[in-house]
């Protein structure tokens, strides 16, 4: 309101010079009066010309040179009774005018515009009271008190991050008691950028921060900066640290920050007159104008920080980067226990084993599992979640929805069993090979079949003997329709693309080749969202010898491949002879068709159980344990 009051009374002062300066205009330019009997005499001695009457002022125009008046003489008069006057005037040589009253119009038309100018006035304070009230309720409304009834997120909400919260500890720490860093002249990071993929617990861990400290907490995306109009964005940022001085300590959380902080070295913004380059600069103004006393801490989160500007990352704004990754086995299990405490789950479910099959998940996919699992439980009926509704869950997250309508000839279902047994028989002969989890034909999604295995540890850094055993294992599945159909199919798509990366990039990026050398001809120009891959310049005689490694070492793991099925082509038919029968098999039942195939007389078939010497007295034979196989089918 003190705005519309201020804008008031600059329109009365207005108003009042203008009055004061019309005034004074009509004292200026008003004409000489005289009175009613000099104009009497005057047009009893016919030296009068014109006569304009307006009311009763009458505007009097003399002849020239017929009396001692000068030429042209002009005086006003009035008159008492116009009506009789007029009537005089019938015989006399005078040009006789009738006027409305200026006056009046002139009043009218001063209070019309006086009025609109008022109406204009109020409206434009009225607006400008309300652009500042959004732009307040701007920052307010993402405004999150610690006792505003909101659920309070603390460290102990978040799990498989521990570096990331043992960094982030000291920020809380100057929150509750700057005086402990200030008496020793330290001053606490203005910013922390917390730097990684999708779903890994960014926006998570720094609501975390904001609750374990106790402080109003701000939160807002980079997009609510950005606006159509040049200027928003900049006088948003201003308000917002206006309004977080105020309610310092406090937290200020910018996620997707790439969003109005990306590189300003090239294109239309590197002039810094559009929307986008003008907030980010009123950003960076902002974070130099406050101190270490302000006790203010700005948190943003990306998983583009390759394209974020310079400026924004050197200290004294974002100080610290913080790298916030895919959690390991042991940060995968604590996840599971905080999102698995909040369903029913049977009381024997091995949690660590869901977090041995789930390698690269992150936070918020093993959240979207345990509730895809619970989703599975309630669709069966079930009263709890147990181990199957997770592999489940898994399965359709990986791969997508079994596709239980698709129909398929028994030829294709015949190929894509060999298929696929092909990839398990290599991947359990290849020592130095992930463990075999299961081998399914049900189509999901894209894949008709799958072959899983799961690693016992997460691997983070790779062998030359493991990658190729790798490969070997992806042509698995070509070879084996080689042996049996002696013809190739397009199923074998997927495969190929796979080994001919990881080969790509053993002779490009990792040096395995000692022809090529300890040489890299290939770089990465992504961030943590991934990307495309670009070759360095070479010569063509170079770029020619790369290719033929990478042909020599797919073509020599294919043939390992068609080797190891070629000795073991009776287990290659029987596996997929069960596979075709019961579509999917785990390790456990793997492992007892192999062992039988391995005690077997070569092309005989036994019918009774002594014949079986593969089962040790604890154990029930193969036929009770795969009944679902028929008996004795290797």
């Amino acid at each position: 309101m003190a705005i519309l009051a201020r804008n008031l009374f600059i329109f009365f002062i207005f108003t009042i010079f203008s009055g004061g300066c019309y005034l004074i205009w009509t004292i200026e330019h008003r004409l000489p009066e005289r009175t009613y009997s000099e104009f009497r005499y005057c047009l009893s001695h016919h030296d009068i010309s014109d006569m304009s009457f307006t009311g009763n002022r009458v505007v009097i125009s003399h002849r020239a040179g017929e009396t001692d008046s000068s030429p042209g003489f002009t005086y006003i008069t009035t008159v008492p009774n116009p009506e009789e006057l007029i009537a005089e005037l019938k015989d006399k040589d005078i040009r006789i005018i009738f006027n409305k009253d200026r006056s009046e119009i002139i009043l009218q038309g001063l209070a019309l515009f006086y009025i609109v100018l008022l109406i204009i006035v109020i409206v434009l304070s009225l607006s400008r009271i309300k652009k500042e009230e959004q732009e307040s309720k701007f920052a307010t409304d993402k405004l999150i008190m610690p006792n505003d009834g909101h659920k309070v997120v603390t460290f102990k909400d978040v799990a498989g991050i521990p570096e990331a919260l043992e960094e982030l500890e000291e920020i809380v720490v100057f929150l509750k008691n700057p005086a402990q860093f200030s008496q020793v002249g330290a001053t606490i990071p203005k910013g922390v950028l917390l730097q990684g993929p999708p779903g890994t617990g960014k926006t998570l861990l720094a609501r975390a921060i904001a609750g374990e400290a106790g402080v109003p907490f701000y939160s807002f995306s980079g997009s609510d900066f950005v606006e159509m109009f040049v200027g928003v964005g900049a006088s948003r940022v201003r308000d917002l640290f206006k309004e977080a001085k105020k309610n310092a300590p406090c937290i200020v959380f910018i996620d997707e920050i790439d969003a109005v902080g990306g590189s300003r070295s090239g294109g239309a913004s590197a002039s810094g007159s559009d929307e986008r380059s003008q907030t980010l600069n009123a950003l960076l103004v902002e974070m130099d104008g406050f101190g270490s006393t302000d006790n203010i801490i700005v948190l943003a989160a990306t998983n583009r920080p390759d394209i974020l500007d310079s400026a924004l990352r050197r200290p004294g704004r974002f100080d610290r980067q913080v790298n916030i990754l895919p959690p390991d086995i042991n940060g995968r299990l604590n996840i599971l226990q905080i999102h698995g405490a909040k369903i029913k789950m049977v009381s024997d479910i091995d949690l660590h084993q869901i977090a041995q099959m789930c390698p690269g998940f992150t936070g918020a996919e093993l959240a979207n599992l345990v509730n895809e699992a619970a989703l599975m439980a309630a669709r069966s009926g079930k009263k709890a979640v147990d181990f199957t509704d997770f592999e489940l869950a898994r399965d359709r997250i990986l791969m997508g929805v079994e596709r239980k309508g698709m129909i398929m000839t028994e030829k294709d279902r015949t190929i894509l069993a060999y298929h696929e047994a092909g990839h398990a028989i290599i991947a359990k002969s290849l020592p130095d090979a992930d463990p075999l989890h299961k081998i399914t034909i049900i189509p999901r999604g894209r894949a008709l079949g799958q072959t899983q295995q799961l690693a016992l540890i997460d691997r983070h850094a790779y062998s030359y003997i493991y990658l190729k055993n790798r490969i070997t294992i992806l042509m698995g599945g070509r070879a084996a329709e080689d042996l049996a159909f002696n013809q190739r199919s397009t199923g074998a798509q997927g495969d190929i693309l796979q080994a001919t990366e990881i080969a790509t990039n053993m002779i490009c990026k990792w040096g395995m080749n000692e022809t090529m050398g300890p040489q890299a001809f290939i770089i990465d120009d992504s961030g943590f969202l991934g990307g495309s891959s670009q070759r360095l310049s070479m010569a063509n005689e170079t770029a020619k010898t790369i290719d033929h490694e990478i042909k020599t070492l797919l073509t020599t793991c294919y043939e390992n491949a068609v080797t190891i099925l070629s000795q073991k082509f009776y287990l290659l038919k029987s596996l997929a002879g069960a596979l075709l029968q019961v579509e999917t098999l785990d390790n456990e039942e793997f492992d007892m068709i192999l062992a039988c195939t391995e005690n077997k007389k070569t092309n005989s078939r036994h019918s009774d159980e002594s014949d079986c010497t593969i089962c040790p007295a604890s154990q029930s034979c193969i036929h009770s344990k795969i009944k679902k196989i028929s008996p004795c089918i290797l």
